[in-house]
């Protein structure tokens, strides 16, 4: 699943939520006009309001929304892909009215310029309602199986400063805003993503995100644990070769038949297991021996071995 599929999984959620009240309902559809809208200038100086986006689910939404709360039926409008548009985008269009909608939500002050930001006055459950409602318009979640990653694109700066005070009463934690042509309100851990599902009503995409992502996170932690043993196993091994090549030495000349016992328990144990460490090596003989009384035996080893004559009547040196 790819992270537009699955940002569309949450908006589908989202979408389908029942409308709460009037308050809530304003709160979102203002989130949603200033996230996702746009204001035109008709004949004789008429404004149209109109709600773009590419999620059927979501224009569905602001439909409702608009219909809830202003009793007006606004047009429904389907543009099929062409031209730049490479998929098919919808559209959610006020005409008549459209002026007193947007001063209803705080789109445009009494003397009507537009205003910019985010309402002052939103908390608690209407703060919630905006960031589900900007989610909705601006919204996009990485895949359960990438690295944790939501962010929400802003038409300006002082939105974007505004949603992240938003975004932080909800996830009660640090959330960043980077700069440029369209700031965007940006979270990277994967439990306040979670945190912010879940409170703006997609519990089910939540649930199936945090099972893929924990999957993933598991598989990641095996394989670092996987290459963490064999980088343990590589290292005694190394630090094992001395050892071997003392026993094999001593288990080949006369001297082996005149060694103690614990020492030659010893060292068929170390030949016979190269891989493992010497707390693993003194679990092998019988009776069992400490780390440190399994080190002796072996230094034992490799300081008889040294004393072996090489070929030609020399003698190592001492390891």
């Amino acid at each position: 699943m790819g992270a537009s599929s699955f940002t569309e999984e949450v908006r589908q959620q989202l979408a389908g939520l029942p409308l709460a009240g009037d308050r809530q309902v304003h709160a979102e559809l203002s989130a949603l006009v200033r996230l996702g809208g746009s204001l035109t200038v008709a004949g004789e100086g008429r404004l149209g309001l109109e709600i773009s986006t590419g999620s059927g689910a979501v224009a569905r939404r602001a439909f409702q929304l608009v219909q809830h709360r202003y009793g007006s039926r606004p047009e429904l409008l389907v543009r099929a892909p062409g031209g730049v548009r490479r998929r098919t985008t919808y559209g959610v269009r006020l005409g008549a009215g459209a002026e007193q909608v947007a001063r209803d939500l705080g789109i445009l002050d009494p003397e009507g310029r537009l205003v910019d930001g985010v309402p002052p006055d939103l908390t608690g459950a209407r703060g919630v309602a905006f960031v589900r409602g900007a989610l909705l318009a601006a919204g996009s979640i990485s895949a359960p199986d990438r690295p944790p990653h939501l962010e929400i694109g802003c038409g300006s700066e002082r939105v974007a400063c505004g949603l992240e005070r938003l975004v932080e009463r909800v996830v009660d934690g640090h959330v960043t805003v980077t700069a440029g042509s369209r700031p965007r309100v940006v979270l990277k851990s994967g439990e306040r993503i979670g945190q912010l599902l879940v409170a703006t009503g997609a519990t089910g995409a939540f649930l199936r995100w945090d099972e893929r992502r924990m999957r993933r996170q598991a598989r990641a932690d095996a394989v670092r644990l996987s290459n963490a043993d064999e980088a343990n196993v590589r290292r005694v091994v190394a630090a094992a070769a001395p050892q071997v090549a003392a026993a094999a030495a001593l288990l080949d000349s006369e001297l082996w038949d005149t060694l103690d016992d614990d020492l030659r328990d010893v060292a068929r144990a170390r030949l016979a297991n190269p891989e493992v460490s010497l707390t693993e090596l003194g679990m092998l003989v019988t009776p069992p021996l400490t780390r440190s009384a399994v080190y002796r035996r072996l230094r034992r080893l490799q300081q008889l071995a040294s004393e072996l004559p090489r070929p030609g009547g020399t003698r190592p040196s001492d390891p």
